[in-house]
């Protein structure tokens, strides 16, 4: 046999032995991340010590680096929780879902302009996504930073996508009425009625629209149909009082309050508003003495009242 001959049958069987020896780290790799991946439901501190020793074997293991973070932020540890993810998506950045739990961990860091910065690049990277859910996210987001407006435009996308959806329309109805779109909100509410005709709360939420714009029959209306279907709702009462009290039906609104209090006399509210009501009907000591009950429950927004009316 020749020297080149037997050269390169050397170089075979050494070739030959480091893909072998490849193929069982590559193996040992894989058995180790099988095992962080089967703890991460069970034991997240066995899985954070798995994937650990299969990152410390390659540090290239998007993977690893994946689902050891979402360990970190199902543990709370956020700054761990982020480092992983920047890793994973730099290894790996056509995983796009990675902007997503970055989005999740800025917001439970109250870190809400980057949350929003995440939501929105997963968006933009990943427009096939079809499922709603990541508009939602991004519209709370901007919800959480005051801009209503930003946020009714996402629940609509939303909605585009995924129509129907009753806490889609609930949440799309919230930004609006804190936008102080009347109109606009009581169009949503009625489309919550239709979708869930039963739920006493839309009722009570039409008649707050009614109230804000200065319909007070309305609201009433809304309010006894709310109080029809759960009559032990002590807000629906105290709403109802206070539109009684802008129509000067100074009787039904004590009624009212009368019940709210009843089903919650913890609310220093009641008690405040009742106060008012009753100084409007020129009774001074039952308005003293509701003032002083509201204050006495943390309750302070009427209790200057106090010193220049009752003392």
């Amino acid at each position: 046999m020749s020297q080149t001959v037997l050269v390169k049958r050397l170089l075979l069987l050494l070739f030959s032995c480091f893909l072998y020896i490849s193929s069982l780290a590559q193996s040992s790799i894989e058995k180790l991340f099988n095992r962080g991946y089967h703890y991460i439901s069970v034991d997240r501190e066995q899985a954070i010590n798995y994937l650990t020793q299969c990152i410390e074997k390659d540090s290239t293991f998007t993977k690893a680096f994946f689902h050891r973070g979402i360990c970190f932020f199902k543990n709370g540890d956020y700054n761990n929780a982020l480092e992983d993810f920047k890793t994973a998506y730099r290894l790996n950045p056509e995983n796009n879902v990675i902007w997503m739990y970055q989005g999740f961990t800025y917001r439970n860091m109250g870190q809400m302009e980057k949350a929003l910065s995440s939501f929105s690049n997963y968006i933009s990277l990943h427009p096939q996504d079809t499922s709603a859910y990541s508009y939602i996210l991004r519209g709370k987001m901007k919800y959480e930073l005051g801009d209503f407006t930003g946020a009714v435009e996402d629940y609509d996308m939303a909605l585009r996508l995924k129509p129907f959806e009753e806490k889609y329309e609930y949440y799309r109805f919230v930004a609006l009425y804190n936008s102080e779109k009347y109109p606009q909100a009581l169009k949503a509410a009625n489309r919550l009625t239709r979708i869930n005709p039963d739920f006493y709360g839309y009722y009570f939420y039409k008649g707050n629209v009614f109230s804000k714009m200065n319909q007070p029959d309305s609201a009433i209306f809304m309010y006894n149909i709310a109080i029809i279907k759960n009559y032990n709702n002590s807000d629906s009462y105290f709403y109802r009082a206070q539109a009684y009290q802008q129509k000067r039906e100074y009787t039904k609104a004590l009624e009212d309050y009368a019940t709210a209090i009843m089903l919650n006399n913890d609310d220093g509210s009641y008690y405040s508003m009742r106060g008012n009501c009753r100084y409007e009907m020129n009774d001074k000591a039952g308005a003293c003495a509701d003032w002083e009950e509201a204050g006495g429950l943390g309750y302070y927004e009427d209790f200057d009242k106090v010193k220049k009316v009752c003392e």
